[in-house]
This record gives structure tokens, C-alpha cells and sequence, in this order.
């Protein structure tokens, strides 16, 4: 896939309709030459406001079923509207405990 960044976007677009969407590429704070394998996402959409935390990350994984063979680390960061408006901002992420750079 040549711009799998771009590719997260679309698809949390079509399939979540979030109101915040954040595809952040962190490939460059972890060691490699892969520039295609860390990914932060933070997702606002009303479609999780019935299901709790493990069933919006399941979402996701099945989401993204094909692409997870291909991305080492996928950070979500699923919210309500509701939670984002008291939040406003996810969590920093932590660093790569394999080989991170400095």
C-alpha cells in the first residue's frame, strides 16, 4: 500500500463518519526503515456511544483486518463525542521498547 496514512483516513471516514479524526504517523520515533509501521489513531464518532472500549477496538482491528498484517504498532484512541468534549486530547504515546530512537 503506498500511502497507508492516507488509506486509515478514508477508512475510518467512510465506515465511522467521526466528528475528530487524527491518523497520526509515528514511524519516525521507532527504530527501522520501515516509514509505514506506527500509527496513532484518535477517533470521536457517535457510532461508539453504545459500545464499550474493547468493542470499539475490536471494531478497528476487524476494520483493518488485511492492513495489521503490515503495521507493526496501532495505537486507538476511540471517544464519544461526550468524552472528547471533557478530554479534548489523547494520550501521549509511549516510546517503542523495541530499539526506540532517542
Amino acid at each position: 500500500m503506498h500511502d497507508m496514512q492516507q488509506h486509515l483516513r478514508d477508512q475510518l471516514t467512510i465506515a465511522l463518519s467521526p466528528s475528530h479524526l487524527e491518523v497520526i504517523n509515528e514511524s519516525s520515533n521507532h527504530s527501522g526503515a520501515t516509514t509505514q509501521s506506527h500509527f496513532k489513531l484518535v477517533v470521536v464518532s457517535d457510532y461508539f456511544s453504545d459500545l464499550k472500549l474493547i468493542d470499539r477496538h475490536r471494531f478497528i482491528n476487524k476494520l483493518f483486518k488485511e492492513e495489521l498484517n503490515h503495521i507493526h504498532a496501532l495505537a486507538m484512541h476511540t471517544y464519544t463525542p461526550d468524552e472528547w468534549a471533557t478530554k479534548n486530547k489523547a494520550p501521549d504515546s509511549p516510546k517503542c521498547a523495541g530499539g526506540s530512537k532517542p
